[in-house]
């Protein structure tokens, strides 16, 4: 088995190598997920918008650029950056697509940022997702953001990848649904529990959400920071029977492990 990021990595480099892959960053090559990695490159100032600026003038060239944040919290500093790439297709009615993915990893206690409309997250919880998705982003023809959990970077993991955007059973159960994303992947399934967890993988589509966790009637979000999202899931109230439940990530295993008592509790 190999470790998330000695796959992810892998996968960055033979980007870079490739006549169109390049690599954009204030530490691309020195720091982070690409430090050591050689290839095309572009080192850019001190500025996460400026770096996703210039990515998207390279995308319209013809170019297929990663953009490596080293702090996560520079992802809201780029979201104008990024709603601009994702207009670029509506404003030139298709003429235009900028294939951008901005890469970053996602701390446990770390909140994921709401992202402009046109763009599409994707978070990898697991190793065998980390250089997956990146596959998966840069065959998408526009922006996305693709955040790879602390622990999928360094665990080993092998096996079957599923789409972008497709949420993926991790664990069958019964009696209630753990909705996990990112770090919560690895500790939802580190908790003894007959509940079955379903790795969210950056889905934010509700109907989508709604069609897995119907089979348990119970939910427990445990992810970083998706209130809005446990609000859309109130919709589908009707399926459910009870209210669907947020856990914070920086909760840990033992707020899961007590929603998840009060979930089987009559």
């Amino acid at each position: 088995m190999t470790l998330g990021r000695d796959a992810l990595r892998g996968a960055l480099a033979a980007h870079a190598a490739t006549a169109t892959g390049i690599l954009v960053g204030e530490g691309v090559g020195v720091a982070g997920v690409c430090a050591g990695l050689a290839g095309n490159q572009l080192r850019t100032p001190l500025s996460e918008a400026g770096s996703v600026g210039v990515a998207i003038g390279l995308a319209l060239a013809g170019r297929a650029p990663v953009v490596e944040l080293i702090d996560l919290a520079g992802l809201g500093r780029a979201a104008e950056a990024l709603g601009e790439a994702a207009d670029v297709a509506l404003r030139s009615g298709g003429a235009f697509r900028a294939t951008i993915v901005v890469l970053a990893a996602l701390p446990d206690t770390a909140v994921i940022p709401t992202l402009p409309p046109g763009v599409t997250l994707a978070v990898a919880g697991v190793p065998e997702d980390a250089a997956g998705l990146l596959a998966a982003a840069l065959g998408g023809g526009g922006p996305v953001v693709l955040l790879v959990a602390e622990a999928a970077l360094d665990e080993r993991g092998e096996g079957p990848f599923d789409p972008l955007g497709v949420p993926t059973v991790r664990r069958a159960g019964s009696g209630a649904t753990v909705l996990a994303e990112g770090a919560g992947v690895a500790l939802a399934l580190a908790v003894p529990s007959e509940a079955e967890v379903i790795d969210l993988r950056g889905c934010r589509d509700p109907v989508r959400l709604g069609a897995l966790f119907g089979r348990t009637g119970r939910v427990v979000l445990f992810s970083h920071g998706t209130q809005p999202l446990v609000a859309a899931l109130g919709d589908h109230f009707w399926r459910l029977e009870s209210r669907p439940v947020f856990v914070p990530v920086s909760g840990g295993a033992d707020a899961l492990r007590a929603a998840l008592t009060d979930s089987f509790s009559p």
